[in-house]
């Protein structure tokens, strides 16, 4: 199998705009503890964490990418700044992971429309990082309360969120074809 010289130039144009899209979310994570220094609200409200894994989606649409940008941002801002402590950011890199996976698994293999899909990702990775705190605190990993951030707070985000992101697909997916 042989390939064009254009196949090459269009696979690595890919890959450099992923190396950067990537660069530039792990740059907005470095930075964003400073950053929300700026803001009259708490910044995590609005889940800056979860909206850069979709916008990795969004701009690569690669599951591989993705998946790694979820495990990893939270991971990063750990090594970098200390927050959030080590266990809470493994289960956050897991409920990331479960809403990026959910979210495609709902789309491609049950036909699920953009917002539906979307919702219902960002609801069962929660659950599952409900379920998974639960274990965590009961065994000593983590201290606190089981929920921190209010349940009205969370469904609002989880809103905006699922609306801004189906509008951005649809964009997106009008803009490439």
């Amino acid at each position: 199998m042989t390939f064009s010289k254009d196949q090459i130039n269009n696979s690595s144009s890919k890959v450099y705009k992923t190396i950067l899209i990537d660069v530039a979310i792990f740059l907005v994570i470095y930075l964003l503890p400073t950053i929300s220094h700026l803001f009259p609200f708490p910044l995590y409200l609005i889940e800056p964490m979860r909206i850069a894994v979709l916008a990795s989606y969004l701009l690569t649409r690669s599951t591989v990418n993705t998946s790694i940008i979820a495990v990893s941002i939270p991971l990063f801002s750990f090594l970098v700044t200390g927050h959030p402590v080590f266990f809470k950011s493994l289960l956050i890199s897991v409920e990331f992971l479960t809403n990026i996976l959910l979210f495609i698994y709902f789309m491609e293999k049950l036909g699920i429309k953009t917002l539906g899909a979307m919702i219902l990702s960002i609801i069962g990775s929660k659950i599952f990082y409900y379920g998974l705190k639960f274990i965590f605190i009961e065994v000593g990993l983590i201290e606190g309360s089981l929920v921190s951030t209010g349940l009205i707070g969370q469904i609002i985000a989880l809103l905006i969120i699922s609306i801004v992101f189906t509008i951005l697909y649809r964009f997106t997916m009008n803009k490439s074809k």
